[in-house]
């Protein structure tokens, strides 16, 4: 089922009001006493619970605490990241409320015994809160799409910007670039919004893609400064280390 224009303007007012929170709604029926998650047309009530934003440092240590080197059958180690343990983590440090029971919170963790609540509920149920939790830091195919599409305008020869910017394409535009040209200490990358980081990681790779396209051959690229607006200038520093 499709928003209306007034479901979407209230999400988008919710999280400007409070821009570190997410909401999640899920719809439910009862079955022998047990919510289970249904699809909208089908709901006769719902569930909602809020999840603090997944940050990059949130994100790297619960991915360093549940992977591991496995050998492969060519004798090579790969890392592997055990699914099951991240979302059980990604729970536990990130859910704030759910109107089924009280979140329990200490040292910015769930508590153990409160986990253990959770973890009678229907599996589904948790399941579903979590897929939704869990959809609002990735960037589906559609928007990948859309940020191929943009990028090319935006760092092709002569470009003017782009009309009508997707969030990506807005966001890189507005921070002028990326980890050294951002300027930012490893702190504040840590505390920067998963998806943020996912999508001008994006852009970071499709600018550069775009200078080695366009740079003549045996010369090294000019770099590109985004501005507001999607309009680009030459960067004014030297570039440094692109072979």
């Amino acid at each position: 089922m499709s928003l209306t224009a007034e479901e979407i303007a209230k999400r988008e007012c919710e999280a400007m009001t409070d821009p570190n929170k997410v909401k999640v709604r899920v719809g439910v029926l009862e079955w022998n006493g047990i919510k289970m998650p249904v699809a909208e047309d089908r709901a006769e009530a719902h569930v909602e619970a809020v999840f603090n934003k997944m940050t990059v440092g949130d994100n790297r240590v619960i991915e360093d605490a549940v992977s591991y080197m496995h050998e492969r059958p060519d004798g090579k180690e790969q890392r592997l990241t055990d699914v099951t343990e991240y979302r059980r983590l990604l729970m536990k440090r990130n859910l704030l409320e759910w109107d089924l029971c009280e979140v329990e919170r200490e040292g910015g963790w769930m508590t153990s015994e409160c986990y253990k609540k959770i973890g009678k509920m229907a599996a589904p149920l948790v399941e579903a809160i979590l897929d939704r939790y869990e959809s609002s830091m990735t960037i589906t195919r559609d928007e990948e799409r859309v940020i191929d599409r943009q990028a090319a305008i935006l760092f092709g020869k002569n470009s003017r910007g782009v009309a009508d910017a997707c969030e990506a394409v807005r966001k890189y535009c507005n921070l002028g670039s990326f980890w050294e040209k951002f300027g930012l200490r490893e702190e504040q990358l840590d505390n920067m919004h998963y998806k943020d980081f996912l999508m001008l990681k994006i852009m970071s790779a499709k600018e550069i893609e775009s200078q080695k396209a366009s740079a003549p051959s045996g010369k090294k690229p000019v770099t590109k400064i985004a501005g507001p607006g999607g309009r680009v200038r030459q960067s004014r520093g030297v570039v440094v280390g692109r072979d």
